[in-house]
């Protein structure tokens, strides 16, 4: 790898960092760089790298791995120990093949980019990226400890007690509220994740929401975000990780209709709208709405859906407020037009649908001091306050 940078470039011309600009900061990059301008950039400053310390050759190792966390097509990520802060992160890495194609090394490092742009409580955040030894591209991000909404789910559905406790209706709805707040955040940023599904959510141990793996996100041709800010810059998507119509990923059961066609130049937040009706329907009713065996067999079903979702028969023997069902109809339509634009129109229904659970005649009405002793609470007052009907 070449370690000469144009200088005319996003980067300066050599090896640098804050303090080389005279105790000010570095001026932010007028647009999204080039892959060789950043991985030269990488190299140039020395960056931290993930190995052995006792390999030859290589200064002590920053990261000490740890046991995989998970994987995926082209990635994998990593527990690892930061010598240097004396915390554990995440490390996410390229596999070897498929991954480490131009294309591949792209939407790695876009993934990143992205991610670490979008400052949101519900987005994991990026502490650094870098390359190993060899030139492999790595980021590390904050190390999630809590469970993926994909287990809860699956918890509820065998009625795990611990977990029904925990997670009532009106407690998922509200989990579900703080998801449908980041998309929201991430939409007027002007990004589309691509690929929410239950797995990609995690819930960490004290109740806080975490959407992962932006790795298929696409930047939107907005002109500045809403509510101000910075624009998210990333690889170029038409050049270096741009996806042509008739290209297809993300996960079938998951997909809003377009994207399981393929056609990439429609997706936008209507298609994150969508599927985050599917997650919605399927973590209230304990039942995934598109059921097929097998890859093809669901992905023709999530191309040609019947209608919108009716919550109703995901789960006949549950009973669902009125305003969960319009709301699913609305975030899951098959016409584009017709769903919320963004999250954060879908988050305001909800909001709509909480404060429901929490009108006036909803209310559990206390006993008078001693009645319960007394035996005098009738049986009507004393099922009031029970679960309601979100």
């Amino acid at each position: 790898m070449s370690r000469e940078v144009a200088r005319d470039g996003p980067f300066p011309s050599a090896a640098t960092d804050t303090a080389d600009f005279g105790g000010k900061p570095p001026p932010l990059f007028r647009e999204a760089p080039n892959l060789e301008d950043l991985l030269n950039h990488l190299e140039d400053a020395n960056p931290s790298v993930i190995a052995d310390s006792s390999e030859d050759g290589f200064p002590p190792a920053r990261y000490l791995i740890g046991q995989e966390l998970g994987s995926g097509s082209i990635g994998q990520v990593i527990e690892a120990w930061d010598r240097h802060l004396n915390r554990k992160v995440a490390i996410k890495i390229l596999r070897e093949g498929e991954g480490l194609s131009r294309e591949g090394i792209a939407r790695f490092i876009a993934e990143a980019q992205i991610t670490a742009q979008l400052e949101h409580p519900s987005v994991v955040p990026v502490h650094e990226i870098g390359l190993m030894p060899g030139g492999m591209p790595y980021f590390s991000m904050k190390l999630v400890k809590g469970r993926s909404l994909d287990e809860i789910i699956n918890h509820l559905r065998v009625s795990d007690p611990e977990v029904r406790r925990s997670y009532s209706r009106l407690a998922r709805l509200r989990l579900f509220q703080r998801i449908s707040q980041g998309m929201a955040y991430a939409h007027a940023k002007g990004v589309a994740h691509l690929d929410l599904k239950p797995a990609n959510i995690w819930i960490g141990e004290y109740g806080e929401v975490q959407i992962m793996d932006w790795g298929l996100a696409k930047l939107l041709p907005i002109e500045s975000p809403e509510n101000g800010g910075e624009r998210v810059l990333a690889m170029r998507q038409d050049s270096e990780t741009g996806t042509a119509d008739g290209s297809l990923a993300g996960t079938p059961a998951y997909m809003s209709p377009e994207q399981a066609r393929g056609e990439y130049s429609r997706l936008g937040p209507e298609s994150d709208v969508f599927s985050l009706g599917l997650i919605l329907a399927e973590l209230m009713s304990l039942s995934r709405v598109y059921r097929q065996i097998g890859f093809q067999a669901t992905l023709e079903a999530a191309r040609r859906p019947a209608g919108e979702v009716d919550i109703h028969q995901l789960n006949p023997g549950l009973s669902f407020n009125p305003s969960l069902d319009r709301i699913v109809r609305r975030a899951t339509h098959p016409d584009p037009g017709r769903r919320y634009p963004h999250a954060g129109e879908l988050s305001s229904s909800l909001a709509g649908l909480i404060e429901e659970q929490f009108a006036p005649g909803s209310l559990k009405r206390l006993p008078a001091p001693g009645a319960e002793a007394a035996g005098r609470v009738p049986a009507a007052a004393a099922r009031q306050g029970t679960e309601s009907r979100p």
